[in-house]
């Protein structure tokens, strides 16, 4: 079918009266109709029932039924058809009725052609008024949601302020602040857990849409399937469980700021629909042919090294230069130690408070301990080994916070010296951080080598940093 076709108002004309259905016909033989017709009423209740339309005009008599019964048994608030009746007759009652169930307009035999048009006219109007709202509703409710998701993250975010006074965190976080002010496409590079999400959340706080939704999106848990249903939204019918219309990320986003984590592991032929977005700043719903004009500051994460995601092809080089206007490398927490004081001092008071402990200084063996550290797992890893000192007391007590090592010359071997379970706990961990160095830090395949979900994967790495 021609393009063209798409854009064409959908008419679907009833009547049994073959010379009546002719002349309607003819009557909107125009390039911007696409007009379907039929004599039969239990056709007519078919088609009405597997298809949308536009408008439907309906003849009020009609052989062993009427428009009305027939408008009656197949009206779906979700369509917005809207119903034309057209009668030769002056029934009080079928007028009546045809109020009472929703029919639009009533035309008089012998209609004005003039009249029919501005009729369809005017009805086409109110419609893309009814599609706006239903839109607006739709994002409305996503924005609840993600709102209500952002309130139970409160805390956690709140835990996780960027605190310092290093070289090295000034200068990329006086750049997130021209990044901010000018609305600027970023892409955020750093290790996992310097707090990528954190440094653009304040981005979002210190600019131009401080006001505006913030919707971040983990890119590596978005399935080819799930896609453009979630980014993009889907209108009811699109697919076998689309009962119901939704507004996508990028609608929800809209005027704010989209987060793209790991944009890395987002499959190249995906890629491609996105860069496609944000070239144009245009979306479709999935199944609907209405194009939405978007307004979004795209912020992007990876913990790779880009240009060697690029060579290796993890990332379209043409969708860096659009995500990455310029570029944040949030630095390792081992390259910014003189920040310990300020960490300690934060999530100590953080933490002396959630838990209702009593304030103290931490004493010189936990000092030492934090100093020669290489806190692999940066801030994250550091929170929780202040939150567990103070729950617990020890540095070994529930001891989440310290990545195993390899205790062997040969990278390939775990050498167990106690030989008991909480070594083979550690065990576990390092296979799964000697997965992850294999493939690059790309989590699905680590997962795949592994014989474990992605999911799977997502919480063993989650529980070592708890």
């Amino acid at each position: 079918m021609d393009n063209t076709d798409l854009t064409k108002i959908k008419i679907f004309i009833v009547d049994d009266d073959v010379f009546s259905l002719e002349n309607l016909s003819i009557s909107l033989s125009s390039s911007k109709f696409e007009v379907s017709k039929t004599g039969n009423s239990d056709e007519a209740l078919q088609i009405l029932n597997n298809n949308i339309f536009d408008i439907a005009i309906l003849d009020l008599k009609l052989q062993g039924t009427t428009g009305l019964e027939i408008i009656e048994k197949v009206k779906d608030k979700s369509k917005l058809t809207k119903y034309i009746l057209i009668t030769g007759y002056s029934e009080e009652e079928a007028f009546l009725k045809a109020n009472r169930i929703g029919v639009s307009e009533i035309l008089k035999k012998p209609y004005d052609e003039f009249k029919l048009h501005s009729t369809i006219d005017r009805l086409m109007h109110i419609k893309a008024l009814e599609e706006e709202n239903i839109a607006f509703k739709e994002k409305l409710q996503k924005e609840n949601v993600n709102l209500k998701e952002q309130i139970k993250e409160k805390f956690k975010n709140d835990q996780n302020i960027m605190i310092g006074k290093s070289a090295k965190l000034k200068e990329s976080l006086n750049k997130a602040k021209s990044v901010a002010e000018y609305s600027i496409n970023t892409l955020i590079v750093g290790e996992t857990g310097t707090g990528k999400e954190l440094l653009a959340r304040y981005i979002q706080r210190n600019g131009a849409r401080c006001d505006a939704p913030f919707v971040p999106v983990n890119c590596a848990v978005l399935t080819e399937s799930l896609f453009e249903s979630e980014l993009f939204g889907y209108v009811k019918g699109a697919f076998t469980n689309a009962i119901e219309s939704h507004a996508g990320l990028f609608e929800v986003a809209n005027g704010g700021i989209l987060f793209l984590d790991e944009i890395t592991e987002i499959p190249l032929l995906l890629q491609a629909k996105l860069l496609r977005v944000i070239e144009e700043r245009k979306i479709k719903r999935v199944g609907s042919t209405k194009e939405i004009e978007i307004d979004v500051q795209i912020l992007s994460s990876t913990n790779r090294n880009i240009h060697e995601a690029i060579k290796k092809g993890f990332l379209r080089e043409d969708l860096f230069h659009r995500i990455a206007s310029t570029i944040i490398d949030l630095p390792p927490l081992r390259e910014r130690k003189e920040d310990f004081v300020s960490l300690v001092n934060h999530f100590q008071n953080l933490y002396f408070k959630l838990f209702n402990k009593d304030i103290a200084n931490l004493p010189d063996n936990v000092w030492e301990y934090i100093n020669s550290s290489n806190w692999d797992g940066n801030i994250r890893e550091f929170s929780n080994f202040i939150r567990n000192y103070i729950l617990f007391g020890t540095i070994t007590n529930g001891n989440g916070h310290r990545k195993p090592t390899p205790i062997s010359n040969n990278e390939n071997m775990y050498l167990f010296k106690n030989k008991n379970f909480q070594e083979l706990e550690e065990a576990k961990y390092w296979l799964i951080n000697k997965a992850l160095k294999q493939f690059d830090g790309n989590k699905t395949l680590a997962a795949k080598h592994l014989g474990v979900s992605y999911q799977g994967l997502a919480y063993l790495l989650k529980n070592i940093n708890s």
